[in-house]
């Protein structure tokens, strides 16, 4: 039987993963990137229940599974070392323990998620055990009922150590939209008391900001003459953050020409190319740089618009994989043809600054590899932008010498000096 999930039921243990690999590598993670990162790794669980289920379509197993009931008791301990075992590179049977698992969830009402999450916090589990799985039960706890959510965990509104502020933000946009008003009010009774006040130096408040973008991201649908007055409530210094947050990542393409209405309206210039360009590039992350060309479309992007968030977006696309995938002539030929329709005078620059951001230590791709290409693309054009955006855009370590053989090939007197006296 085809399984049908939607991608809301798959954010919980994809934050819950990306919260366990922050506490490994960091103390913390920005808001956006925590968002980001979620939709990536959610895009890479649903690739593989699809390939689970593909493959159990092909079986044909001696007796029938047996049912999942959600009142059948869940050892919490369990899912906490399949959570561990996923980090340290589990396989399919992991995967399928929390395939199941999330189906349980499912089922599961808001009294039985409350109770889990009671059960949880009276076991003796450390703080990163204890976290990713609050993590598995707040998704679906938002879905059925936020205010709820959001009631019961309002002292840890302000907590961004763990994504815990990040998944009520989201949850204000489920309320929103079951019931605008009220979520309206209780987010501005919440500010009025100091809630979200801000502890930083700069003044601003990362988590009332991301409140503000899953509220807003859900009033462009239904009322964009009031998302642009909270826009335009908050101090010029804070729009853009509120207008940059993984919220609008998640809208409709009916949508995303209002979107861009209020960008254009509430931005300079300068932060409405690094806004729609990190959209775009997270387009080409998740789907395809096809995709990207039709979103461009879709909100108007022309002249500088349009070329700065091809940029970053066929830049994101090749450097999202590098980590895990060697980056292949082919793949970069690609990234420059489609970059060439959209941003023709780029294609050089990018390409370079791209290949030398994947020439990074601990990379899949080798340095030699990626220098090789730079040198071929080199021969075919003669653009100094190739050697330059290269040179500019990687830390070379102990491959001085060969970064020397790129630099000596620039044209240009000026800048060929400027980058050999970089690598001395």
């Amino acid at each position: 039987m085809k399984s049908s999930v939607k991608p809301i039921h798959l954010i919980a243990p994809a934050i819950a993963l990306a919260i366990a690999g922050g506490l490994v590598g960091a103390q913390r993670r920005t808001i956006s990137r925590l968002g980001n990162e979620s939709a990536l790794l959610r895009k890479h669980i649903a690739a593989e229940k699809g390939r689970i289920d593909r493959q159990a379509s092909d079986l044909s197993p001696a007796r029938p599974p047996k049912p999942e009931n959600a009142d059948d008791k869940i050892d919490w301990a369990e899912v906490a070392g399949i959570f561990g075992d996923m980090q340290n590179g589990g396989g399919v049977g992991d995967m399928r323990k929390m395939m199941s698992f999330q189906s349980r969830l499912r089922k599961m009402d808001k009294d039985q998620l409350l109770a889990a999450l009671d059960q949880i916090e009276a076991l003796e589990l450390g703080d990163d055990e204890r976290m990713m799985l609050e993590a598995m039960l707040i998704g679906p706890l938002a879905e059925k009922d936020p205010e709820l959510l959001l009631n019961r965990f309002s002292e840890r509104i302000g907590d961004e150590r763990n994504g815990m502020s990040w998944q009520l933000a989201n949850a204000l946009g489920e309320w929103a939209k079951k019931d605008r008003a009220a979520a309206i009010v209780w987010f501005d009774k919440e500010i009025a008391a100091g809630t979200f006040d801000s502890k930083s130096l700069d003044g601003k408040s990362q988590v009332r900001l991301s409140f503000e973008t899953n509220l807003i991201a859900q009033l462009l649908s239904t009322d964009p003459e009031a998302a642009g007055a909270r826009i335009a409530a908050l101090p010029a210094d804070q729009r853009k953050d509120a207008l940059n947050g993984y919220g609008f990542q998640q809208l409709k393409a009916e949508g995303q020409a209002a979107y861009a209405d209020l960008v254009r309206t509430h931005l300079p210039e300068d932060e409405r190319y690094e806004v729609f360009g990190q959209q775009a590039s997270m387009i080409a992350m998740m789907g395809s740089l096809e995709k990207v060309g039709a979103y461009l479309d879709r909100i108007g992007a022309t002249g500088e618009e349009r070329i700065k968030a091809a940029e970053k977006a066929a830049s994101g696309k090749i450097t999202s994989s590098s980590h895990q995938t060697r980056v292949t002539e082919e793949k970069i030929d690609s990234m420059r043809e489609w970059l060439g329709t959209q941003a023709p005078g780029s294609v050089d620059r990018v390409t370079g600054e791209t290949l030398g951001q994947i020439a990074g230590m601990n990379q899949a791709t080798k340095f030699s590899d990626a220098a090789g290409m730079v040198l071929k693309y080199h021969e075919q054009s003669g653009s100094d932008d190739l050697l330059t955006g290269f040179l500019e855009n990687h830390y070379f370590g102990t491959q001085n010498e060969e970064a020397r053989k790129i630099a000596e090939k620039i044209s240009d007197p000026e800048k060929r000096k400027e980058a050999l006296d970089s690598l001395r």
